[in-house]
């Protein structure tokens, strides 16, 4: 599991408005939220579920070409170093 799929968000209870915390990959796993002071839940859309996965998948792949950038940039820096 990725440090994002492992990140927790929060979402509102529709019924009573306390705070449903819940981590990404819960949303795409489990496919709900339940809250656990009045028990209404949200229950999220296979496809959309699955498009987030698809979506968090795409970000890091994006996150490590940046990085992959950066690095490729330092490298083929010219250095130049004064007395």
């Amino acid at each position: 599991m990725s440090q994002l799929e492992k990140q927790k968000t929060t979402l509102p209870c529709p019924k009573c408005s306390k705070d449903i915390e819940l981590s990404y990959y819960d949303m795409f796993s489990r496919k709900e939220a339940k809250c656990r002071r009045c028990g209404s839940l949200y229950k999220f859309n296979s496809s959309d579920a699955s498009n987030l996965r698809s979506r968090i998948r795409d970000y890091e792949k994006a996150q490590d070409k940046f990085g992959e950038a950066i690095q490729k940039i330092v490298k083929g820096a010219d250095i130049t170093i004064k007395k």
